[in-house]
């Protein structure tokens, strides 16, 4: 994952770069467990329309490590939700990473598809969903 990080600017540093992989993977992991995840995302959201679940929607993964990651402070990114087919219930949520102030690729991060097991790609190498930015997030966002 930091390869595809450092892909997106000269400008990265390699030290957030780092970083931001390894909080990444190793937060989703967490997350995965505070929400007690089944081995399959659909399952999992089953288990919360029936009320075993209390979390886990792909927006409780997009929106927790967003906050996460923006509580770190990262100086080389910017940070986005993105959304696919948003207002039908195919709509799902993650977060894209891009280097500071560029407008070009991005990184997806998606801890809902895998079950925990943190999905990272290139947006356009993505295959499975055409995102749309949602929103750009702000350290703000954290007090939310």
């Amino acid at each position: 994952m930091e390869k595809e990080i450092l892909s997106l600017s000269k400008n990265i540093d390699k030290i957030e770069a780092e970083d931001l992989a390894i909080f990444s993977i190793s937060y989703s992991k967490k997350l995965a467990n505070d929400y007690h995840i089944t081995l399959s995302p659909l399952f999992q959201n089953f288990l919360i329309n029936i009320g075993l679940r209390k979390k886990g929607y792909c927006y409780n993964y997009a929106n927790d490590l967003l906050k996460a990651l923006l509580k770190r402070g990262y100086k080389s990114f910017d940070f986005y939700r993105v959304i696919y087919k948003k207002g039908t219930m195919f709509e799902h949520n993650a977060i894209l990473i891009r280097a500071k102030n560029s407008k070009v690729s991005g990184v997806i991060l998606d801890g809902w598809r895998n079950a925990g097991k943190l999905y990272f790609s290139k947006i356009e190498n993505d295959k499975e969903y055409k995102w749309k930015i949602f929103y750009k997030a702000y350290p703000k966002f954290c007090n939310r």
